[in-house]
């Protein structure tokens, strides 16, 4: 594990332990009925953390997604059964690496996530764990329009393929109105390349299949989140 993902676990450990701490001295000073459930908001949430992992294969060695910085938007939009629509956007800020007997770096390069899915809160409260999940697309964009590689010159350019994500985390507010609070989450983002598909008729009926192999990146994230109206 690199520095930067030690460091934002740490972060987030700490911010989980001094949230539950703080609401377990709320809870032994504030009447049962405070813990009423809160009318659904809109919320959105900022957050900043680590994303590694992704690697594809090659004649030369593995291309892989350095790890590197995150950040990332999230637009959370109630909906009946006490879950959400949520649209998100997540952008790390590595590189292209090659590893083969050692890693390189070939180019600085940015990877845009874009995705629509649902959060559900599965204890609602203070503090709500949640699960979430969704599909989109995914967007390499390298900085540089060449590498080389073995003394030879490849070009290179901006990649988009189909893409998903599902992770767990947590909310936990603050104050009487519980309009502002931390989110942190960990999530998987797989996106697949060399797909195919296709569409089978019989005298069963019909079916559709997607085959394809991905590129798997994880991201740890915290930040703020903040409720609107509800």
């Amino acid at each position: 594990m690199t520095h930067i993902r030690r460091t934002t676990l740490h972060l987030l450990v700490l911010l989980g332990t001094l949230t539950l701490g703080l609401h377990e001295a709320q809870a032994q000073s504030r009447p049962p009925s405070r813990y009423n459930t809160p009318q659904p908001a809109v919320e959105f949430s900022a957050t900043y953390g680590s994303m590694w992992g992704g690697s594809v294969g090659t004649r030369s060695g593995k291309l892989r997604a350095g790890t590197g910085e995150s950040w990332g938007l999230a637009l959370d939009i109630p909906v009946p059964g006490g879950a959400f629509v949520e649209l998100s956007y997540t952008r790390q800020n590595g590189s292209l690496d090659l590893d083969n007997w050692g890693v390189t770096t070939l180019t600085d390069m940015s990877v845009n996530h874009y995705q629509i899915g649902g959060l559900r809160s599965l204890m609602p409260g203070p503090v709500s764990p949640f699960v979430f999940g969704g599909l989109g697309a995914t967007h390499f964009s390298p900085a540089e329009s060449t590498v080389v590689i073995d003394e030879t010159v490849y070009p290179v350019q901006a990649y988009t393929r189909f893409s998903m994500h599902f992770g767990a985390g947590f909310k936990a507010y603050f104050g009487k109105a519980e309009k502002v609070g931390i989110r942190a989450s960990f999530k998987f983002l797989p996106t697949l390349y060399n797909t195919g598909g296709g569409l089978w008729f019989g005298s069963g009926g019909a079916s559709v299949g997607l085959t394809g192999s991905a590129i798997w990146q994880y991201e740890i994230a915290g930040g703020l989140t903040v409720k609107f109206g509800g």
